[in-house]
């Protein structure tokens, strides 16, 4: 029997509240709270190669209720494969790689303190997961659905940060890199939390981190108030030129 949380963030009280739900291969796999396919939690053995089993049968179990034809869609609306067959054919098609790799458009607002991911970004990622499990590729999906999540996690992160609950951000975005350390954005604003905590050389340090890890949006960086107390620091100076392009 796998376990899942509803992946919805601030939309919806089962996701607030980090309930856990226990499904079993063929059983619906749609939030009882707002109806958004629910996310499998990868435990530790899981990352290791271990236990893979339950999850693996459920792909298996979905699989066969789609091959037995439309028998079980029509009789039942808990079917696993109905949120399948509501994915959009559009953005189906969109390669999430070159999506990522791209760098899409941010929702920053001018008011905020912060740089959150992209909210299409993070739809891409929840139906390229919903179009991965449809096609059997559980790994894929966990993969598609763990970035998604932590994408989440991170608006989560900056909010917290904005309303001046340092502490409670800085967990937040650790627990985004245990689970995604490769998104140069939860460095980014790392950064801005340890200058907020007035910690100017581990601002650098996290700044460093993100530019290494592939951070593209250095026009944001210029309009961001956030670093205003660092732009005279020859250091910063010095790092933003060293791994910022004529193009950037």
């Amino acid at each position: 029997m796998g376990k899942y949380k509803c992946p919805t963030l601030g939309d919806c009280n089962k996701a607030n509240s980090g309930e856990i739900f226990e499904r079993s291969p063929g059983e619906d796999l749609k939030c009882p709270g707002c109806g958004t396919l629910l996310e499998p939690q990868i435990t530790r053995s899981d990352s290791q190669g271990v236990n893979k089993i339950p999850l693996i049968a459920a792909v298996v179990g979905v699989i066969a209720l789609i091959a037995m034809g439309g028998y079980f869609y029509k009789k039942s609306a808990t079917v696993i494969a109905t949120p399948v067959i509501a994915i959009e054919p559009p953005v189906a098609s969109v390669a999430i790689p070159i999506a990522i790799q791209t760098a899409p458009p941010l929702d920053k607002q001018p008011s905020e303190s912060g740089l959150p991911p992209s909210s299409a970004e993070t739809r891409e990622l929840r139906q390229d997961s919903d179009i991965k499990l449809s096609k059997g590729d559980a790994s894929g999906a966990e993969l598609a659905s763990n970035k998604a999540a932590s994408n989440e996690m991170l608006k989560v992160a900056i909010a917290k940060m904005a309303q001046g609950k340092l502490d409670e951000a800085e967990k937040e975005f650790d627990d985004v890199l245990a689970r995604d350390p490769k998104q140069f954005l939860v460095y980014y604003n790392k950064a801005i939390l340890r200058v907020k905590q007035k910690r100017s050389d581990d601002a650098l340090k996290e700044l460093e981190a993100s530019f290494m890890a592939g951070f593209p949006f250095f026009d944001k960086m210029d309009m961001d108030n956030d670093f205003d107390g660092l732009r005279k620091n020859p250091r910063f100076t010095e790092l933003v030129a060293r791994y910022r392009s004529p193009s950037k």
